[in-house]
């Protein structure tokens, strides 16, 4: 699975940076400083793993019942006497047996499938597993996911260094007033206006799917199932791009203005550095933080994914997630949700190392404080 390979590969990472670091005092602070931050987000970790075990049985109504019902009708009339056995067989079929079990042995068995990545099969989507649900899924969102990222992390940085560059400036005032406006709108409003704007009224762009249904029966390697799935994707992308916009911009601007005013800035300016020198090289450093951000970036934007995917009818990990709690189905709402504790709690490990590499006074200063 996805999830599990993301995990080896993060783990044999950090097995490397540490096993060829050097001996020197700034080595064994920097390794004890990701070794506290690795205990702390296991930690976290454990702690969402429980929520995510404690959330579905929050929610009101019985998996039980409901799926019991939507499978042989109200009535049960093609069941007739037997109507009671059959329940029990599609009990065991679907796996719902555990649910009627005590709370801390359900726990102990939800224990047990996170540790072999097993969460069964799926009550919506029965008989398919829910590994398969989300094997196929994640790389949908991924699909839309990282490029709006990486597409509103540079845009929002470059228009962050503008606003930095002229700041008290009209230019200034219109980037901030742009960065409210898009800060104010939850991100399915966002998506509902590009919708009736560029999908409904103007008929650039398709209202959802992933890709044109009626010319692909299914996924296939041609170009114009490559080019269908892109323009299918383009409304998706470009809601998360919007969402994620104002961040970047109020964090490249935050950062930047006090550079400029640094001691050093200005005394390269009396040495004859240019002021274009200037600003590229107070950009650079401003882009430390948001570089850290960049990572973190990605378990929130997953999670900005649930809605903009049930809005756009898009089948990726967020429509599943949507599905998977309206109709109370356990093992997928536990599946996809501690795949996304799991990536959050893993971008925000991977920001601290990245950040301890960049800047190791980070990892001396936070050794110090303890």
């Amino acid at each position: 699975m996805i999830y599990t390979k993301l995990t080896k590969l993060l783990l044999i990472l950090i097995f490397i940076y540490l096993y060829f670091k050097d001996s020197n005092s700034g080595s064994l602070v920097r390794r004890d400083f990701l070794i506290k931050r690795g205990i702390y987000y296991i930690i976290v970790w454990f702690v969402g793993i429980t929520i995510d075990f404690v959330l579905p049985r929050l929610i009101p109504g019985s998996a039980l019942a409901s799926i019991i019902y939507s499978r042989i009708g109200g009535a049960g009339s093609n069941y007739g006497q037997n109507v009671q056995q059959e329940i029990q067989i599609l009990v065991q079929q679907l796996g719902l047996a555990q649910y009627q079990q005590p709370l801390y042995i359900q726990y102990f068995n939800y224990l047990k499938e996170i540790v072999t990545l097993n969460f069964g099969v799926s009550l919506t989507e029965f008989p398919v597993s829910v590994s398969t649900i989300i094997t196929e899924a994640a790389p949908w969102t991924f699909g839309i996911v990282i490029p709006a990222i990486v597409a509103s992390f540079f845009i929002g940085n470059l228009l962050g260094r503008v606003a930095a560059l002229s700041r008290g400036k009209i230019s200034d005032y219109a980037i901030l007033g742009l960065m409210m406006f898009l800060y104010t709108f939850p991100v399915f409003v966002t998506g509902e206006i590009l919708i009736e704007v560029l999908a409904i009224d103007l008929h650039i762009f398709p209202t959802g799917g992933q890709y044109n249904t009626f010319q692909f029966l299914k996924p296939t390697m041609s170009l114009p199932f490559v080019w269908s799935v892109i323009y299918h994707a383009i409304l998706p992308t470009l809601t998360l791009i919007i969402f994620s916009l104002a961040g970047w911009i109020m964090g490249m601007r935050n950062n930047m203005i006090p550079i400029l005013q640094e001691d050093y800035m200005n005394y390269y300016r009396l040495m004859g550095v240019s002021e274009k020198m200037v600003a590229s090289k107070a950009y650079r450093l401003a882009l430390l933080p948001n570089f850290t951000g960049f990572s973190i970036s990605l378990g929130y934007s997953v999670l900005g994914a649930v809605a903009i995917e049930y809005l756009f009818n898009y089948a990726g990990l967020g429509y599943f997630f949507n599905q998977a709690i309206t109709g109370l189905d356990y093992p997928l709402l536990s599946g996809i949700f501690f795949m996304l504790v799991t990536a959050m709690v893993l971008s925000n490990f991977v920001a601290d190392i990245i950040y301890t590499i960049i800047d190791p006074r980070t990892s001396q200063e936070e050794t110090e404080g303890v």
